[in-house]
């Protein structure tokens, strides 16, 4: 039987590529993993699909359809100008700025424009005879799919939340073998994921990167009635009772002096100026960052709670952008009326090229999105392609028998290691294949990453990989829970063992490991346990302040040695500094 290929692609932030052969995933890579620079707006995923294809051995003319995460159609066929030209009736006075956007959107995502556009980005760089067929689907249709069929529930609830997706901004799906359909929804402007990107950028972070910042700072604040009232100003809860509005006003329509991302109207409400990159965080910060963290979760989980009595469903899946707020994923987790949860570790827009291809495969060629058991779909090299770059470059090293056990012992010594093995792991967590690695039992280890390896905040929490066998002995009320998407509340003994990676407020953002879903880093971890009784490691992302994730041997080379790692391990080399 003749194989179906369709290449996912997904553009604008974080753009990448997927490669779907009969309903399986092959390939997955972000284009800002190849071209090093970080988030890649803008670019167009070429590297990451020619990944993709080469991985494979197929080529361009193989490929039966080409995804895309976009509802085309609406734009081209007045949809979307029809809702654009409502809000500005609704919000008069929405800014030029805004309505630019909305036109450019219109304009850039027509059926005419998105082929010629894809036409034009593929065949500067690749032969084929003919382009294959574009298939678009809904943005948050999409993400709903894509986790919902990656859940393995019969049935499930799924919640999808980001910036925008065409006309969405939050939807809950009410999801069976069958269908997936929507039950609650909420459209531009009301959109959470814009105001907390808006309050990202006010605290002095970059939106759609510094996200993850405000919600380890949520960790140091504390409840401020002013905060909370003025947030309340701009979200609070919607008519019905279930939802939340947004006034757009404090985000998009209105002076923008600070930021694109807040209006004016939000820095004379908050009455603070925003906070300057090289300012120094103080309580208000905090607490600001306590403040819209805690309503993100309150607005959420009301929404959530209210489906599950609606439906009678307890499963819930997390979709969207704001699927990685391991916070909120953890409080949907805690409820009451919550049986079980999947937050996909793929959720956000970059894993949507990942989705968009599982939904044609199964919606157009009628071929199951198959469950993925990891998330390690990206390049990989040899001992010997390592060793051939290494002599190249005339770097020394030493070929080890058991470079576990090696490495362990030099963990174990108080070296902070960078760990490159296998195939580089998806989304923005480190899993172990291209991770940085330092011993949990001293709270020195995680200064030491921030400041000299990182060069980055010193609140800023780390996570610890745990060997999943010994989870119950360090966490309170366990759950496998391999990509780090959510935070548990780590016990006397994890905090006695591993002070390093809990946080402030006590709890961790684990990374369970098993033999059957990554052996080469199990291998390592039960090493370390086998030299100091602890079965965990404080692992982060293997890159520095600013730069992606480190891809290739000569990408941790640098980094190796523009950094203040110890010790560099490739596949089963060792490069230490003279």
């Amino acid at each position: 039987m003749k194989n179906t290929y369709i290449l996912g692609v997904n553009l604008y932030i974080d753009p990448s590529a997927a490669l779907i052969v009969n309903g399986s995933v092959e390939s997955y890579c972000e284009e800002e993993r190849l071209n090093r620079i970080k988030h890649s707006i803008g670019k167009y995923p070429i590297l990451s699909i020619k990944y993709c294809l080469n991985d494979f051995g197929i080529t361009m003319d193989d490929v039966d359809s080409i995804a895309i995460n976009w509802d085309i159609e609406s734009y081209s066929n007045g949809e979307m100008e029809k809702f654009y030209n409502l809000l500005s009736k609704q919000y008069p006075k929405i800014d030029k700025k805004t309505i630019k956007w909305q036109k450019s959107k219109i304009s850039e995502r027509s059926w005419l424009s998105y082929n010629n556009f894809h036409y034009k980005s593929l065949s500067s760089e690749l032969n084929f005879k003919t382009m294959p067929p574009i298939m678009a689907y809904p943005h948050h249709l999409v993400h709903a799919h894509h986790s919902y069929k990656q859940s393995g529930f019969d049935e499930a609830l799924c919640i999808t939340v980001d910036g925008s997706g065409d006309k969405d901004c939050t939807v809950l799906w009410k999801c069976n073998k069958e269908n997936i359909d929507r039950i609650y929804t909420l459209q531009i402007p009301h959109s959470l994921g814009w105001l907390y990107s808006a309050i990202t950028e006010y605290l002095g972070f970059e939106s759609y990167d510094g996200e993850y910042k405000v919600m380890g700072m949520a960790s140091y604040g504390e409840y401020n009635r002013d905060i909370e009232e003025n947030l309340k100003k701009i979200i609070d809860i919607s008519e019905d009772g279930i939802g939340y509005s947004v006034d757009p006003h404090y985000i998009h329509y209105g002076s923008h002096s600070y930021s694109s991302r807040f209006t004016d109207n939000m820095v004379d409400l908050l009455g603070v100026p925003p906070r300057k990159p090289f300012e120094e965080i103080n309580n208000f910060h905090n607490n600001l960052a306590y403040g819209i963290q805690n309503i993100a979760e309150e607005v959420i989980t009301r929404i959530v709670e209210w489906g599950v009595e609606h439906s009678g469903i307890k499963n819930i899946c997390i979709g969207g952008g704001v699927g990685l707020n391991v916070k909120i994923n953890s409080k949907i987790r805690q409820l009451n009326n919550v049986d079980k949860l999947f937050a996909n570790p793929l959720c956000s827009d970059s894993g949507a090229a990942i989705g968009s291809a599982l939904y044609c495969s199964e919606y157009k060629y009628k071929m199951a999105a198959k469950i993925y058991n990891n998330i390690y779909f990206g390049p990989e090299f040899s001992n010997s392609e390592i060793q051939s770059y290494l002599d190249t470059i005339k770097v020394k090293y030493t070929l080890v028998t058991n470079i576990f056990y090696d490495t362990a012992l030099m963990i174990s010594k108080g070296m902070v290691i960078g760990w490159f093995q296998g195939r580089m792991e998806g989304g923005p967590r480190a899993l172990g294949n291209r991770s940085i690695l330092a011993d949990p039992r001293v709270m020195e280890s995680r200064d030491k990453v921030n400041s000299i390896v990182k060069f980055r905040e010193m609140w800023r929490p780390f996570c610890p990989s745990i060997i999943y066998e010994d989870l119950h002995n360090y966490i309170c009320e366990p759950e496998h829970s391999p990509y780090m998407v959510e935070a548990f509340i780590a016990n006397n003994n994890m905090k006695k063992s591993a002070p390093a990676v809990v946080h402030v407020d006590g709890t961790a953002r684990i990374q369970t490991v098993s033999e059957s879903e990554n052996i080469a880093y199990y291998r390592l971890l039960s090493e370390f346990k086998k030299i100091t009784g602890v079965p965990i490691l404080l692992n982060t992302s293997f890159n520095v302040k600013g730069e992606p994730v480190v891809c290739t041997p000569k990408d941790a080379i640098r980094t190796f040695f523009s950094s203040g790692l110890d010790v560099l391990v490739l596949g089963d080399y060792i490069i230490k500094k003279q």
